[in-house]
């Protein structure tokens, strides 16, 4: 696992001021931090964006997959606690919306949480563990080749290029392996203010398996619906890295707008 500066601001070091806030980003099945670096660009100045390669690409491709979300969690939780060096914030698409959802709930458990966390493209988890049951993982290449150009956010030329598609199947297998095989663990909702973005066109998550996560927080969740399919935060750039600053601003004064 590896932390990733998404936008290098002059005369700042990687741990900031103690008192400024950080979004941290988690990436999409067979995603990486790289993925993010769009919409960090389209972030007002100011802001303090990082992004993690979890194992398995990226600055971390020697190291073995997650098998599950509690591992990713093992991992980035105390990775975090130890970098953050003031308020902080958590941000998850697709995958990483799960994964994020969990790593709060143990640093609420810990005592340290974020001042927000924003899921993207992900149905509530109990509808995720219903929606994706099918153990995609387990898919042949050609079968998770064609699951990737129907969700879009991948360039053709990077699919039939057979040694580039056969890197990213491997990635996504790995990573698919994570959500398909995901469990909720009954427990308390998360209580730091929340918000939950989705693509009006995402096959994978309608709004009615969206609206759900409300019950996964104690606070009122703001919902944005923004054009778009499942990658839709990469033709939405502007939009939603706006709405996120805005949300973010509510909650914690040191977010720049």
């Amino acid at each position: 696992m590896m932390f990733r500066d998404l936008r290098k601001r002059p005369g700042t070091s990687s741990n900031g001021p103690a008192e400024e806030l950080t979004c941290y980003f988690l990436h999409h099945a067979g995603g990486s931090a790289a993925g993010y670096m769009p919409l960090a660009q389209a972030f007002p100045p100011g802001w303090r964006l990082r992004a993690i390669d979890l194992p398995g690409r990226g600055a971390a491709s020697h190291q073995p997959h997650c098998r599950d979300a509690a591992e990713a969690v093992e991992l980035l939780k105390p990775a975090i606690l130890a970098e953050a060096s003031g308020p902080y914030a958590v941000f998850g698409h697709s995958m990483g919306a799960l994964i994020g959802y969990e790593l709060v709930r143990e640093l609420e458990r810990a005592g340290l949480p974020p001042v927000w966390l924003g899921v993207s493209a992900m149905p509530a988890p109990k509808l995720a563990c219903a929606r994706f049951s099918e153990r995609r993982d387990l898919w042949p290449p050609e079968h998770l080749i064609s699951f990737m150009r129907r969700l879009g956010g991948t360039p053709e030329e990077m699919l039939t290029d057979p040694e580039t598609a056969d890197w990213m199947v491997g990635v996504l297998r790995g990573d698919l392996h994570l959500v398909d095989t995901y469990e909720y663990a009954e427990g308390p909702p998360v209580t730091v203010p929340m918000s939950v973005f989705m693509g009006v066109e995402d096959e994978l998550s309608t709004p009615e398996l969206i609206d759900d996560w409300q019950s996964y927080c104690t606070r009122p969740v703001r919902f944005h619906h923004l054009s778009g399919g499942h990658f839709y935060l990469f033709e939405q750039a502007e939009s939603l890295a706006r709405y996120m600053a805005e949300d973010m601003a509510e909650v914690n004064e040191t977010a720049p707008l």
